[in-house]
Formats: C-alpha cells, sequence, structure tokens
C-alpha cells in the first residue's frame, strides 16, 4: 500500500497487508471505499475495506470465485463486481457479484461463460456492457466476449465475440466510452475497437505495434 504525492506523484509504502494465494489482479470501486483482490492460486477474491485518511486496507473476509480468478473490474456505479477466471486452454467464466453499499461485501449471483483462457474484464464508463480478453493460447488468435449489463440485477448477457491477434492479455475502455484497446502478447501488438455506444458491439479499427 503506497500514498501518493499529489503534487509530484511520488510513492511512499504504508505497509502491507496479506491476500490470498497467488494475487493476481485489483480492482477498486469508484467511490473509493473499498478494494477487491483476485487471488489466482486460492480460487477466490478478497474484500478490503479502504481508510479514507491513510489509504490504509483492512479486509473483511474473502469470496468464492471461478477456477482460476485473473482479473477484477467494479462497474462505475460501484453497484456489481465481475471477475475474468482463467483456466489454461479451457472455456474461461467470469463470476459476478453484488457489492453491499454500506459493508463493500460481495454476494454472488452466478457465473456465465467466457472464451478460451479468459485473461482481463472491463466495464465500460456507462456501466452498460461489459468485456473480457480471452489469451486462448501461446500464439493463437485470441477473442472479446462482449456483454450487457442488467442495470438492475448487474446480470451479464453474451452479445457476441470478436476476434483479435495473438494471446491478448488485457483490455481498456476509453472514458468516453466509444473505443476499446486489447493487447496482444503473441503478437506484439494492440488490436483498436470502436464501441457501438446502443448496442455494445466492437468494431475492429486497425492494430498497431507495441
Amino acid at each position: 500500500m503506497y500514498t501518493i504525492n499529489s503534487t509530484t506523484g511520488a510513492l511512499t509504502s504504508i505497509g502491507m497487508i496479506a491476500a490470498g494465494y497467488g494475487p493476481d489482479s485489483e480492482a477498486v470501486d469508484p467511490a473509493g471505499k473499498f478494494a477487491y483482490v483476485a487471488n489466482f492460486g486460492s480460487n477466490d477474491v478478497s474484500m478490503y475495506t479502504i481508510d479514507a485518511t491513510t489509504g490504509a486496507l483492512a479486509s473483511t473476509g474473502t469470496i468464492a470465485a471461478g477456477p482460476g480468478p485473473v482479473s477484477a473490474a467494479v462497474d462505475p456505479a460501484g453497484k456489481f463486481a465481475y471477475v475474468a477466471n482463467w483456466t489454461y486452454d479451457t472455456q474461461g467464466s467470469v463470476s459476478m457479484y453484488t457489492i453491499d453499499a454500506t459493508t463493500g461485501a460481495l454476494a454472488f449471483i452466478g457465473s456465465i461463460a467466457a472464451g478460451t483462457s479468459a485473461f482481463s474484464v472491463a466495464v465500460d464508463p456507462a456501466g452498460k456492457f461489459a468485456y473480457v480478453a480471452n489469451w486462448t493460447g501461446n500464439d493463437m488468435e485470441g477473442s472479446v466476449s462482449m456483454y450487457t449489463i442488467d442495470a438492475t440485477t448487474g446480470v451479464l448477457t453474451p452479445s457476441g465475440t470478436i476476434a483479435t491477434e495473438l494471446s491478448p492479455t488485457s483490455i481498456a475502455i476509453h472514458p468516453s466510452g466509444k473505443f476499446a484497446y486489447v493487447t496482444n502478447s503473441g503478437s506484439n501488438s494492440v488490436s483498436m475497437y470502436s464501441i457501438d455506444t446502443a448496442t455494445g458491439a466492437l468494431t475492429l479499427i486497425g492494430t498497431i505495434g507495441a
């Protein structure tokens, strides 16, 4: 854990806190009250509250995820959390949770299939759509799974897939919600997509070498 100097951006350590086995990714809710860590080795998610003054984390427990959780994302309203579960060379999944607004506790609401070896999950800034980059395999063409988000329940509904280049590992959404970018570890490139703001569908607009 670190504090950030608001002038210089320098980090100062304020200590460490235990997570589960093999922590792989962390997400913070938009209000900055809660943090969640996907633990790849223990197949669970560690939950923390964040001290608003010091930034220190306090554990509030763990909740089960699917096999091999590697990436976590929180929707912009702070109501729902999603965890991508990676399993080598087999179909991945996304674990879905609601977030208690007072305590930050997650409640499991189900899982949904993703592509092979799901590796990274992201939510658009409007909280309408979610995307999962599927690694697929070493030097193999990957894909992005696309979902719509139920604004009331947080449940994901599949809306299709689109190809990437080789072995995608991360996906990021532009703050405008109009574009998405996927890093491809196997081809040392970034796939660029436009986002249909009505449907969430991605359209490839090009690739660039990393």
